[in-house]
């Protein structure tokens, strides 16, 4: 996976997947607002399974890198308000060195959301992308246990 630097809704720098080691992290990726939305769907789902499993984080990647500069704080700030206090330092913003990301994640649409799920390691154990739906959810919950069993 690449290095991806970037800053999170609470105003930290943050790279991943260095950032991310020690935890089975969830990286839901999102290249537009309809993306962001579905990345949302994705990771509200994967938290009501395992966010009170300390071993796990969720980490919300929203890319701004092609939104013109001078709307960037107002869309930051709308993200931030919709953001839960708690969930804001793993909430990341990127505004540089995404085309490097999207050729690693397969990027087709920016309308869904792109997946990885790292081990503790940071090493990419499953990838996926899409609109959520329930019956597409399996997959990453499969994968997720047996890290966790590890």
């Amino acid at each position: 996976m690449p290095r991806v630097e970037g800053e999170t809704l609470s105003g930290k720098k943050i790279l991943l997947p260095d950032d991310a080691r020690g935890k089975i992290a969830l990286l839901a990726i999102g290249f537009s607002r309809k993306g962001g939305n579905a990345t949302r769907a994705w990771s509200d789902r994967f938290k009501k399974e395992f966010g009170a499993d300390p071993r796990f984080a969720v980490y919300p990647v929203a890319e701004l890198e092609g939104a013109p500069r001078f709307v960037r704080g107002m869309i930051v700030g709308s993200m931030r308000k919709g953001t839960p206090t708690a969930d804001r330092d793993r909430f990341v913003t990127l505004f540089q060195g995404t085309e490097e990301l999207k050729r690693f994640v397969g990027f087709s649409t920016s309308d869904e959301a792109y997946l990885l799920l790292l081990d503790a390691n940071g090493t990419v154990q499953w990838r996926g992308h899409g609109l959520f739906g329930e019956e597409d959810y399996p997959a990453l919950q499969t994968t997720a246990r047996k890290l966790a069993a590890q």
